[in-house]
C-alpha cells in the first residue's frame, strides 16, 4: 500500500529511533539490593511500575498547578519528592535511602549512551534524500539535540520538539502541530511514526496526521491499533509505502 501526498515525517525517539535506555525496574531492584533493603529481591516489575503511579500523579499535578512552560525540567527537590513517594509505595521511608536512590539515577543519566536502532541512520538518510521534511516530537525532560548530534543524525531534522509537561506532551497534538507550523505544511500531509499506541498513535490521530506504528521494539502494541493505523516493523519499511 502506498501513501499519497506525504510531504513530511515526524518521529518519536525512544523505542522508535533509539533503543530503550532506562530500565526503571532493573535499576530500582539493583539499587535496593545494593542498599541492603529487606524484601528487595521480592519486588516484581509489576510492583515497581505500580509504585510510580502516585509520584507520576503528583508530578503531573505539580506541573499543572505551577503553570510550568513546555520545556520545564524538574530540579533536585522535585526529583527527591518523586523518589520519596515511589519508595514509600514500596514500603521504604528512609530519606537517606531516597537521596542515595536519586544519586543512582543521576549517575545513570550521566553515563547512559542512547543507541540508535540498527539501520535507523541509513533509513533517515534515504528519506531525507527524497526531499521529505523530517521532524522529532519526543516526550522528555530536556533538549534531545545533543543526543541527535552524537548520533550524527541531527542535521537530518528540520524541527525538534520536546516536552514532558501535561497538556503539551503526547497524546496531546501540541508538538506535532508545532512541527507542521514550522514547515508551513498542512497536518494532513504528515505521517507520525511512534511505538506506543496511547501516546504516539493517539497524538497523530488528534493532529490529523497519518499514524504509523513501528513495532521493532514493542511488537505487542500492534494488538492495540485500530484499522486506520499503518503498522510497520522497521524504519526501512517506510521506503515501500511512501
Amino acid at each position: 500500500m502506498k501513501i499519497e501526498g506525504i510531504k513530511g515525517l515526524i518521529f518519536d525517539m525512544g523505542g522508535t529511533l533509539y533503543k530503550p535506555v532506562s530500565d526503571l525496574c532493573s535499576l530500582t531492584r539493583d539499587f535496593l539490593v545494593e542498599a541492603d533493603i529487606d524484601r528487595s529481591h521480592d519486588f516484581s516489575d509489576a510492583e515497581i511500575v505500580a509504585a510510580t503511579e502516585r509520584p507520576d500523579e503528583w508530578l503531573s499535578k505539580y506541573m499543572i498547578d505551577k503553570q510550568v512552560d513546555p520545556h520545564w525540567v524538574p530540579g533536585y527537590d522535585e526529583w527527591i519528592e518523586y523518589d520519596k513517594q515511589l519508595l514509600a509505595s514500596l514500603g521504604i521511608d528512609d530519606i537517606e535511602v531516597v537521596r542515595k536512590y536519586q544519586a543512582k539515577w543521576d549517575e545513570f543519566q550521566a553515563t547512559a549512551i542512547p543507541e540508535l536502532i540498527e539501520g535507523c541512520k541509513e533509513g533517515l538518510e534515504k528519506l531525507h534524500a527524497r526531499g521529505l521534511k523530517l521532524g522529532v516530537a519526543s516526550n522528555r525532560f530536556g533538549d534531545p539535540g545533543e543526543i541527535l548530534r552524537k548520533s550524527s543524525i541531527h542535521h537530518l531534522f528540520d524541527a525538534v520538539e520536546y516536552t514532558n509537561v501535561p497538556g503539551y506532551r503526547k497524546p496531546s497534538p501540541y508538538m506535532l502541530d508545532r512541527v507542521a507550523q514550522q514547515f508551513d505544511i498542512n497536518p494532513h500531509n504528515f505521517a507520525f511514526i511512534g511505538n506506543i499506541v496511547k501516546y504516539d498513535i493517539e497524538a497523530a490521530s488528534r493532529a490529523g496526521m497519518i499514524p504509523i506504528l513501528l513495532t521493532w521494539v514493542d511488537p505487542e502494541e500492534e494488538a492495540l491499533v485500530t484499522s486506520d493505523t499503518i503498522v510497520i516493523e522497521h524504519l526501512e519499511d517506510l521506503m515501500e509505502i511512501l
